[in-house]
């Protein structure tokens, strides 16, 4: 006989509740998921989380600002409107990546510009992201006040390279589909958390190695994520604006409370990455050459660059600070003591500002104004003075004048290459000499650009 009236029913989230409070279980039932790591992200953060102001029903930082599911709310398609293209992989309000070559970047051409731009945010009350010089550096001067911003700079990662090389097939281990986005590259959106605002914690890391994409990098939940722990404790952090170290701030200049940024760098720049448009308009107009940031060997042609953790066979000109290396058994730099990793209005990606309280130059490291800077200019110099002596003769004393044992000083005489037109005061960009990788040996250097071989011997130069 069938009832007359159907039996009361709790709802299946109350009775579960009811479950997992008491501390029961249900036999072969998955239970609910925590709240989990994207909470506690910079875009899953119930206060200054995700939230477009299309989308303002949905709570911030919940999913729905980024992700549309049926790619409609209350009968409307919240804007930005998605393009022809049709659906998103990933089901993102807008197309990842448009594939575009070369800045200068719109805000249609990556999916993080929408929300992450100093003008036009998608995202309500708008996003301060500056640079890496003013958020750690405390630079005051100028910088850019969003991402956007940053990668429509004079140089800059390039998008279509990054995707390139993190999609390529040799490297499908880590995890990147023709649909990934540039940016994820280095930010895992749903760990990143927000750096920004806790610059002495690397706990608070926005970084994501590219070969281990679902964990943060810099948070120390495993060994060697800090600088001191990669270098030995060999790491110095250069003084930030008001004359502590950086980050920010920072009373400890070990590297402590630093991620380990050359690692991360590593993943990509430590083999050579083809560029996508070889030109002026690419402000670089050829391929990125290796880094050896971790061999050691000296002056041996096959050692690794000085700067990083190749032995400082002496010192040359340094300033605090950097000193003597009886402080320390060597002097390794991070990546970003002297790059920015978004874009920047130098050449090479090189920083506003170094080292700001031992800057004895002055003007831009670079002329934003020559294309390509690096074989028309040697103001590049501006950046290696923020660390080593400028002399009241220029580099004068530091290539000829002082004593190095087997690093110098170079000989003066007469067509040495360093002066082409027989000027003191025209030598040759320091480029040509001091990049990743050079070492003095016109013949075998890898790049094949002519080092002038008139010193005592062959030697890294960098």
């Amino acid at each position: 006989m069938l009832p007359t009236s159907k039996p009361k029913r709790f709802p299946q989230t109350l009775l579960l509740a009811a479950f997992f409070i008491a501390g029961a279980s249900i036999p072969g039932q998955v239970p609910p998921c925590a709240a989990g790591p994207y909470k506690s992200s910079a875009h899953g953060d119930s206060t200054a989380g995700v939230k477009r102001s299309s989308t303002t029903d949905y709570a911030q930082g919940n999913c729905a600002h980024c992700h549309e599911m049926h790619s409609s709310m209350g009968g409307g398609e919240p804007t930005p409107n998605t393009p022809a293209a049709g659906p998103d992989p990933y089901a993102l309000f807008y197309a990842s990546f448009s594939g575009k070559t070369t800045n200068t970047y719109d805000q249609t051409d990556l999916f993080c510009f929408f929300c992450h731009a100093a003008t036009s945010s998608y995202q309500v009350n708008g996003i301060d992201n500056k640079d890496y010089s003013a958020t750690f550096g405390g630079y005051t001067t100028d910088s850019p006040l969003g991402i956007h911003e940053a990668f429509n700079q004079f140089s800059y990662h390039n998008l279509n390279d990054i995707k390139t090389f993190i999609t390529d097939p040799s490297r499908s281990g880590w995890g990147f589909t023709a649909a990934s986005n540039p940016c994820t590259g280095c930010h895992n959106p749903h760990l990143a958390k927000r750096n920004k605002a806790n610059v002495q914690d690397p706990s608070y890391t926005a970084l994501s190695r590219p070969s281990a994409h679902a964990d943060l990098w810099g948070d120390d939940d495993n060994a060697g994520e800090r600088m001191d722990e990669i270098t030995g404790n060999d790491y110095q952090a250069p003084y930030d604006d008001n004359g502590a170290y950086e980050p920010l701030g920072s009373t400890t200049g070990d590297g402590a409370n630093m991620p380990a940024y050359n690692t991360l760098c590593l993943d990509c720049h430590s083999q050579a990455i083809t560029s996508t448009v070889l030109s002026a308009v690419d402000k670089l107009n050829r391929n990125l050459y290796p880094i050896d940031w971790t061999t050691t060997g000296g002056d041996a042609t096959s050692a690794g660059d000085k700067h990083g953790a190749n032995t400082a066979t002496t010192i040359r000109s340094t300033l605090a600070p950097y000193g003597s290396i009886a402080t320390k058994t060597n002097y390794t730099l991070a990546c970003v003591d002297c790059h920015e990793p978004h874009g920047s209005p130098n050449a090479f990606l090189l920083r506003r500002q170094v080292n700001n309280v031992t800057a004895s130059g002055s003007g831009p490291m670079y002329s934003i104004a020559v294309s390509p800077p690096e074989v028309s200019e040697s103001t590049i110099g501006f950046l290696c003075e923020k660390c080593h002596a400028n002399s009241s003769g220029g580099w004068s004393d530091a290539h000829h004048n002082e004593a190095g044992g087997a690093e110098g000083p170079y000989d003066k005489k007469a067509g040495c290459g360093c002066h082409p037109d027989g000027n003191s005061s025209n030598p040759i960009p320091c480029e040509n000499c001091h990049f990743h990788g050079a070492y003095v040996d016109p013949v075998d250097n890898p790049y094949g650009i002519p080092i002038p071989d008139n010193a005592p011997t062959t030697r890294v130069l960098f």
